[in-house]
């Protein structure tokens, strides 16, 4: 399965992808507003992989996708990723996404965003999403209002007690 936009390809994660996920899920930025996945070794970036892509592939569940920047070699660079997430406390799919620090700033996010909210909505016939920030991510909260995705509550979703803005899009 393969999205693509003007600048963006976002496709399935392999083990490959280890080396890059090794370095996005240990940015302190993303630890900071996702949460800290300890990955400390590339066998950690791998089992991962297997986890939150892999199995979610082959269930043919919700499941994020590896964001790549195009260029003219077929060697895209990746530079971060996008997808639903199916949480259970959640009734809705959830878009998420993260990107390496150096390729923040430059709107791929919000391409990548509503390249996969496009697809939720004409492919998969969705007719929600939701999405989750940390309350003082004000680039994401910006990236969802842009989306057309509204603020609903906020919600307590992991042992640590942290809270998190909750937002709702209906999709047409």
């Amino acid at each position: 399965m393969k999205l693509n936009t003007e600048r963006l390809l976002l496709r399935q994660a392999t083990l490959n992808d280890a080396g890059f996920i090794f370095k996005l899920l240990n940015q302190d930025s993303f630890k900071k507003n996702i949460a800290d996945k300890s990955i400390k070794t590339h066998k950690d970036a791998e089992h991962y992989i297997e986890t939150a892509f892999l199995t979610p592939y082959k269930l043919d569940t919700f499941s994020p996708y590896v964001v790549c920047l195009k260029s003219n070699d077929k060697d895209f660079k990746q530079i971060g990723v996008c997808g639903l997430y199916k949480r259970p406390a959640l009734q809705y799919p959830d878009l998420g996404y993260a990107f390496l620090d150096e390729f923040t700033g430059f709107g791929y996010a919000l391409e990548a965003a509503r390249c996969v909210i496009d697809h939720s909505l004409n492919v998969l016939r969705l007719k929600y999403l939701c999405a989750l920030t940390d309350p003082e991510n004000r680039a994401s909260i910006n990236l969802l209002i842009k989306c057309g995705f509204n603020f609903e509550t906020q919600i307590i979703l992991n042992e640590a007690q942290e809270v998190s803005n909750l937002y709702q899009l209906k999709l047409k």
